[in-house]
């Protein structure tokens, strides 16, 4: 049973980071740190689906009029909020804004729900339903909401965020410096406190008869 306990420290210690050798008394010691980003699906509460709608909401409206302040400050007002309530057009952006900007900041939000540990699917729905405030909510202070945003946004700002999500995981596992500013600069949701999927591995053995795995997380 030892030698198996042996065995699977030696095959483990393949992927750590290579370190001076020690007194074999304490394997633990030649052993650096050995990140794993990740993301851990949970379940949530009502409040807490609240809670995250209400703050990206709240950011929606501050976001806003600072990307867009010529068009916030000289086409929005009340009446034309009033107006444009409950309106839904196709909109004549420019294809930039429909194909590019809209996914992009879509994938975003999802990546955003994503880090608070929503499934894929969750973070879908999640997106979805914020798109859908800031367009019914918030664009309507300068223009009616647009059917193209509707799905564009959320759902392939989603599939964007999907290969964004796995590109950044593996940038940030490289281990290497590059990598991690990487992949941070393009899932800037992993450089905050709430997000739930950073997690430390290391394997331990005592030398004599005990083989472990530390785990903790670090925010």
């Amino acid at each position: 049973m030892k030698f198996i306990f042996i065995t699977i420290f030696l095959i483990q210690s393949l992927y750590a980071s290579e370190a001076p050798s020690v007194d074999n008394t304490d394997y633990s010691l030649s052993r650096q740190k050995k990140y794993q980003y990740t993301y851990i699906d949970r379940d949530h509460t009502q409040s807490e689906n609240l809670m995250h709608l209400s703050v990206v909401y709240g950011i929606t409206w501050l976001v806003y009029p600072l990307s867009q302040p010529d068009t916030f400050f000289n086409d929005g007002s009340f009446r034309k909020y009033k107006r444009n309530f409950g309106r839904l057009v196709f909109d004549q952006d420019e294809p930039f804004w429909n194909w590019i900007v809209h996914p992009l900041s879509g994938s975003q939000l999802f990546l955003y729900y994503r880090a608070n540990g929503y499934s894929r699917i969750d973070s879908l729905t999640m997106a979805f339903i914020s798109s859908t405030l800031f367009e019914f909510t918030v664009e309507i202070y300068t223009e009616p909401a647009s059917i193209q945003d509707l799905y564009q946004t959320p759902i392939l700002g989603s599939v964007m965020g999907v290969g964004i999500e796995n590109l950044s995981l593996y940038l940030l596992n490289t281990g290497n410096i590059f990598g991690k500013v990487l992949g941070h600069l393009i899932n800037p949701s992993t450089l905050f406190w709430f997000y739930e999927g950073k997690i430390q591995l290391m394997p331990t053995y005592n030398g004599r008869d005990r083989v472990g795995l530390h785990f903790s997380m670090d925010f």
